[in-house]
């Protein structure tokens, strides 16, 4: 196939897609394999979510949801039975994916990977793109039509070499197509197209364009296997998602530095569970990559139904690398405003009204490990307020500091004072001071720090029993 007829064939198929004017007109036509495809993804989300640990809070969902929504263009409509909703699943585990009826899909790890509403917009974006191009449907919609020709073999050699490459053959001559081993080829994708947008760079000395990066994408793995066209599509959704997000206002130079925090997130999770996957943690860590097996289990599938209703999750270590080379676009700086949002404010906001009641409401039910991990987000996001700082180190001890360790100790009453000095007039910090130096047998220090509460606290509802407790330990402490 000349590059003349790759490029009308893709003119054909992507006008909507790298267009940066107004948007499309018209959406994808969707036809009855496509109607089929979007009620399979809308029963195979709903039982996904059966087992899965969904966040039920609305203002989760609903703050994922509005991102969204500034995401798709103005004017844009999203492919008939198509609709955008989020859906928020409790994990570190830094995922995000995409039914093709709508269904975003984004985790607590990745959510808070970002540091500020800009680069979680970012990381949404592909997932978006995904949806509002219809890649998979389109995908779908041809290999149907293929395999109602006789000539398969001829249809697909015709569409090999460009990038909606249905592989017909992996749909019907294919049996089983053992994807799990080659999941990282991935990877091939990135990197290859790199080193082509860079040689596109350095011959034109100008920016490259999306056609630049759909010209440049690979179709052999580095072993010579063709590249599942699944994992084709993940660039080319990292470029019109930054066009996205451009247009929606958003500082796209933030995105690059989001996947590297993904990436150091995953990391640490991956020398986490090596650590003690054996243990008594094992259990619950092996129950967290179901996002990632439900992810390898579609990669396994044929380019059927079943392998196209849900997008890929996957965060090769290259992305944060290539998506910086996308920020050069031509597209993303055409569409790029003059003061582009970081959405600093934001996404503090969001921090400080969401998670910090979610935070405090799971110390008061004694949930101390969800606990300390929400406070630890708020605390690394720089918002460090009292009840943060307390919340921290009450959260982080569990309550009992007895079967702390010293250092674990010595973190808490950092904590403590920490809060105490941020709101002197806060009492809660000298009863958890209190109750760390009882714990630690510092009598005198625990009788201190009780008296403190007290003063602050002069209507405290357990005033009764601190001061009994106050007795006691001068008692201890004068023996």
């Amino acid at each position: 196939m000349t590059r003349t007829a790759i490029l009308v064939f893709l003119g054909l198929l992507l006008v909507p897609a790298i267009s940066t004017a107004t948007p499309p007109p018209e959406s994808l036509e969707v036809n009855e394999d496509g109607k089929a495809l979007i009620a399979e993804a809308a029963q195979a989300y709903a039982t996904d979510m059966q087992d899965r640990p969904v966040v039920t809070d609305p203002a989760f969902s609903g703050y994922v949801d509005r991102i969204a929504r500034r995401l798709v263009p103005k004017g844009a409509a999203l492919p008939p039975g198509v609709s955008l909703h989020a859906t928020v699943i409790e994990s570190p585990k830094p995922e995000l994916y995409a039914y093709v009826d709508g269904h975003l899909v984004m985790t607590t790890g990745m959510i808070f990977a970002a540091q500020n509403e800009a680069q979680l917009a970012g990381l949404l974006s592909h997932a978006v793109a995904h949806v509002v191009e219809g890649y998979y449907i389109r995908m779908y919609q041809q290999i149907k039509a293929a395999e109602r020709q006789e000539a398969r073999k001829a249809v697909a050699g015709a569409l090999f070499g460009a990038l909606l490459d249905v592989a017909v053959d992996y749909a019907v001559d294919v049996q089983e197509i053992d994807q799990t081993d080659k999941y990282m080829e991935g990877e091939a994708a990135y990197a290859e197209t790199m080193k082509r947008l860079a040689a596109v760079h350095a011959a034109r000395e100008a920016y490259y364009s999306l056609k630049d990066v759909i010209g440049s994408i690979p179709e052999t793995d580095s072993a010579g296997d063709r590249i599942d066209p699944r994992l084709r599509f993940e660039p080319v959704a990292d470029a019109q998602g930054l066009v996205f997000l451009a247009r929606a206002g958003y500082a796209a130079g933030e995105v690059p530095a989001a996947w590297r925090n993904v990436a150091r997130v995953n990391s640490r999770l991956a020398q986490e569970r090596e650590a003690i996957m054996g243990g008594a943690m094992g259990q619950q860590l092996r129950s967290m990559q179901h996002l990632m097996e439900m992810n390898m289990r579609r990669m396994q599938q044929q380019l059927g139904a079943s392998g196209l209703v849900q997008t890929l999750s996957s965060a090769p270590p290259s992305r944060a690398e290539f998506v910086s080379k996308l920020t050069r676009l031509k597209e993303v700086q055409e569409a790029s405003s003059g003061s582009p949002d970081k959405g600093e404010k934001a996404f503090r906001d969001f921090l400080q009204n969401v998670l910090l009641a979610r935070a405090q409401a799971a110390l008061d039910r004694e949930e101390f490990e969800r606990a300390a991990g929400d406070y630890q987000v708020l605390y690394d996001r720089g918002i460090r307020t009292a009840p943060v700082a307390y919340g921290l180190a009450k959260s982080k001890l569990g309550g009992f500091a007895f079967a702390a360790s010293e250092a674990e100790k010595s973190a808490a009453e950092h904590a403590y004072r920490e809060a105490a000095s941020l709101d002197p007039g806060y009492g809660a910090p000298y009863r958890g001071l209190g109750e760390l130096y009882e714990d630690w047998e510092r009598y005198g220090d625990a009788a201190d720090a009780y008296r403190k509460y007290l003063k602050l606290e002069p209507t405290a509802p357990d005033r009764s029993r601190i001061k009994r407790k106050i007795e006691v330990l001068q008692r201890k402490a004068s023996r």
